[in-house]
């Protein structure tokens, strides 16, 4: 597969570009989800296409994270790794929180910066979080969202986070979970980027092997089903009984079973035959465009062959005007959506449907979903 976020800047760029093994591993012992051959971070993080200020369902949720983080927690210093384009750092000052962001994409970090944030790029490594602790004092928060998993040895996030904390710190963690993954079946967020897929059982015994004990943990909304994980390095604060709650439900489930896996990649081989089928045959008689240049799409478009896209829709300058990895599918603003009006449009951001479809309201062609299962909505 192309890299999920390897968008193209123009018809020039597509004779160099790479494609990469995409395989996914169970472990035996615990059954974590995961890819063991990661691709290189330079490569994949070079230049990041991801601006989270420009999805209004993502500015929404970090402004109640910042709130949660606010109310339950009240720090007064909060560092944040992966902190992107400030989307945290924002509302935490709105909040009269102190806030550092740390992120290893250049061109993410600077927009950050020019928007008047505290963002330094780098990886958030041991020497890193000595830095920032030597300048800045101890953090009361380390936190990163949907930015743990990107990184092939969480170790070294771990020991920089208990640098950067003191004695009784946090640590918050949101992450796309394993629960959902199965539930849903959504085999499309495994991508390159997304080297692990952690339940609350797995995530609990590698914190712990790092001195981190598991306080509290919820399931979120967040790009289609996460769990937030707050952990502290003092062993005596108690955990709250949720935490319990959502492993013996994670048992339930088969979460902890390596059949059910096996039977969730057979699950993906269908819906992808089933998406690729469909589609195909509409495109012989209908227009048909996509909607969200997410990693989500690059999936879709590359497993179901689906170099009959018109076009796929986004918001985000950063993405607008490239192409497609892998089909070199033109990526359009929503304007060009409107003048070309297709018959039929596959979200495949499928868990911003709803916020599409407000922005949208004008279409009256035939929408549709590909997960859980293969939708169409009018």
């Amino acid at each position: 597969m192309p890299l999920a976020g390897g968008f193209l800047g123009s018809e020039n760029d597509c004779a160099d570009e790479a494609t990469y093994e995409l395989r996914i591993d169970i472990c035996a012992d615990c059954c974590l989800v995961q890819i063991v051959d990661p691709v290189d971070p330079d490569v994949l993080f070079q230049d990041y296409s991801f601006s989270a200020t420009t999805v209004p369902a993502l500015v929404e949720h970090f402004s109640g994270y910042a709130a949660w983080l606010k109310d339950r927690f009240d720090p007064s210093f909060v560092v944040e790794f992966g902190a992107n384009d400030g989307v945290l750092i924002e509302p935490l000052t709105k909040l009269g929180v102190r806030g550092l962001g740390v992120d290893r994409s250049e061109n993410i970090t600077a927009l950050a910066r020019s928007r008047g944030h505290d963002v330094m790029t780098g990886a958030f490594t041991p020497e890193l979080a000595r830095d920032i602790r030597s300048e800045h004092g101890p953090a009361d928060i380390v936190t990163g969202s949907n930015v743990f998993a990107h990184n092939a040895d969480p170790t070294v996030i771990l020991e920089a986070a208990r640098l950067a904390l003191p004695d009784d710190g946090l640590l918050a963690l949101e992450m796309m979970y394993a629960g959902d993954l199965l539930e849903k079946l959504q085999w499309d967020t495994l991508y390159h980027e997304h080297l692990t897929f952690y339940s609350l059982s797995t995530i609990r015994r590698l914190l712990a092997s790092h001195g981190f004990h598991v306080i509290a943990a919820e399931r979120i909304p967040m790009h289609g089903g996460s769990v937030r994980v707050v952990a502290s390095l003092d062993a005596a604060r108690p955990a709250a009984p949720a935490v319990e709650e959502l492993v013996r439900w994670e048992s339930s489930i088969g979460l902890d079973k390596i059949d059910r896996w096996r039977q969730f990649a057979r699950d993906a081989d269908r819906s992808i035959e089933i998406v690729a089928a469909t589609f195909e045959r509409l495109a012989r008689s209908a227009s048909i465009w996509g909607y969200g240049a997410a990693g989500k799409a690059t999936m879709w478009v590359n497993a179901c062959h689906m170099a009959y896209l018109g076009g796929v829709v986004d918001a985000s300058p950063l993405r607008a005007g490239k192409l497609m990895p892998g089909t070199h599918t033109p990526i359009v603003s929503p304007e060009a959506f409107r003048a070309a009006n297709p018959d039929y449009v596959l979200v495949t951001a499928w868990n911003y449907l709803d916020g599409i479809r407000r922005n949208e309201d004008w279409y009256r062609g035939i929408w549709s979903t590909p997960l859980p299962e293969l939708t169409f909505h009018r």
